[in-house]
């Protein structure tokens, strides 16, 4: 029995044109940063997940949100992927606003947004410390020190 391939939840164009409009509408505010977006889906609900990643992958800030569609009978999953959509996108002008000092939290937690309840979390990495220290901590020696150094000179 052949399994039929999923279908993704955004088309490509449409996710082009999101980080194309992302991109234009925070550019004043981007650091030699680039977004990326992906929607998944977890049980029953669409998590669209945006983001923000620094060019030498020292701040990675990753932002979801959802809509528990049970709550809105009427709402079909695009339209709850546009509004997480809408929410991001005015999180980050808070997020830039508030000189980056605005962040969301680590677990799920409900944001009012118009007349909706959107789930929202966040997570902030410095993916370069990170995969230095899984080498260290597979017994390998990188010298971190000195790459550290390179990239700041950037």
């Amino acid at each position: 029995m052949a399994l039929r391939p999923v279908r993704p939840l955004i088309d490509q164009n449409y996710r082009l044109r999101v980080l194309a409009l992302l991109r234009e509408r925070h550019a004043g505010s981007l650091r030699n940063e680039a977004f990326e977006l992906d929607v998944r889906r977890e049980g029953d609900e669409a998590v669209v997940c945006l983001t923000l990643r620094s060019d030498d992958r020292t701040h990675v800030y990753r932002m979801e949100a959802a809509i528990e569609r049970a709550k809105y009978k009427a709402m079909s999953e695009p339209q709850a992927i546009d509004i997480c959509l809408d929410f991001l996108d005015w999180y980050v002008g808070e997020y830039f606003r508030e000189e980056r000092d605005a962040y969301l939290p680590l677990d799920w937690k409900p944001h009012r947004f118009g007349d909706v309840e959107v789930l929202a979390r966040g997570d902030l990495r410095n993916e370069f410390l990170d995969e230095a220290a899984d080498a260290w901590l597979r017994g390998e020696r990188p010298d971190v020190e000195n790459a550290w150094k390179r990239l700041k000179r950037r």
